[in-house]
């Protein structure tokens, strides 16, 4: 296929339908390539973003290219913005996220910091694969939504609803990191296919002092690894989070993301006033 042949997590429509205002898609005749696109109408004026929580998206099939689907967005939209594992011929900023194999013998390339808090959290916590969505969204509410503007209740409200979709489909699971029967930290993991990719994952304070996350991690990694073969961190262009990630060995990958803003002066005037 001549750009993508494998679907990723994001661009599945029960993924789409949690995340997104409004979204639809390029489609070929015969159904057999798809582009899908999230967008939003206001003032009459309509944008294609890249819906809050998901990564990429890429052309999946072969019977066009994004050289044919870009006049088409133009055309529809008065700004594009998403992200692509495809390099096009448009200005762009280069992202990365990160990987490991989890079918390589990936915990000898953990680093000393890393083993250290692992042990430390493996005494002083247990893990469990669990349905504990709510306590995971009250982590986040607690302990990052203050730190992250994008965590704002009504975002809040679309990542609990992803992860309850995830999860009555049997595309996701949440790890609770248990003190004393308490959930102390969670993460939430999307399955497909091939590939667990990380959603999101919170912790108190005190169980971040003890390691808890990398104890999460560490759980999660040998817990799927019999049947996924790699494990996406979700990616991070925050150097203190990639730093986290990499601890574990974690590999970067590059993606794109592309902006084309052709909104008009007087929407942009509205924009900058409400701000």
């Amino acid at each position: 296929m001549s750009e993508s042949a494998i679907v990723n997590v994001f661009m599945y429509s029960w993924y789409l339908d949690a995340v997104s205002e409004s979204w639809g898609g390029i489609i070929s005749d015969n159904y057999s390539t798809v582009f899908p696109v999230s967008y939003t109408t206001k003032l009459g004026v309509s944008q294609f973003n890249q819906a809050l929580f998901t990564r990429e998206f890429d052309v999946v099939g072969d019977q066009f290219s994004f050289k044919e689907i870009i006049p088409l967005l133009k055309n529809q939209f008065k700004r594009i913005h998403f992200r692509s594992s495809m390099k096009l011929n448009l200005d762009f900023i280069e992202r990365t996220h990160q990987y490991i194999e989890l079918n390589e013998p990936f915990s000898g390339n953990y680093s000393t910091n890393a083993k250290r808090l692992i042990k430390k959290a493996n005494k002083n916590y247990t893990y469990q694969v669990v349905n504990c969505i709510d306590d995971l969204i009250e982590l986040v509410e607690v302990n990052i939504a203050h730190k992250i503007k994008e965590f704002t209740p009504e975002n809040i409200s679309k990542l609990k609803a992803l992860m309850e979709s995830a999860s009555e489909t049997n595309n996701g699971d949440t790890i609770a990191v248990l003190e004393d029967h308490k959930v102390v930290a969670a993460g939430f993991f999307l399955k497909d296919k091939t590939k667990i990719t990380y959603l999101k994952g919170a912790s108190t304070d005190e169980a971040k002092k003890n390691g808890a996350m990398f104890g999460l991690m560490n759980f999660a990694f040998f817990n799927y690894t019999e049947q996924f073969s790699m494990f996406d961190f979700g990616g991070s262009n925050i150097d203190s989070v990639a730093n986290f990630y990499k601890k574990f060995g974690a590999k970067d990958e590059i993606y794109f993301e592309y902006t084309i803003n052709t909104l008009p002066l007087w929407f942009k005037l509205l924009k900058k006033l409400k701000r």
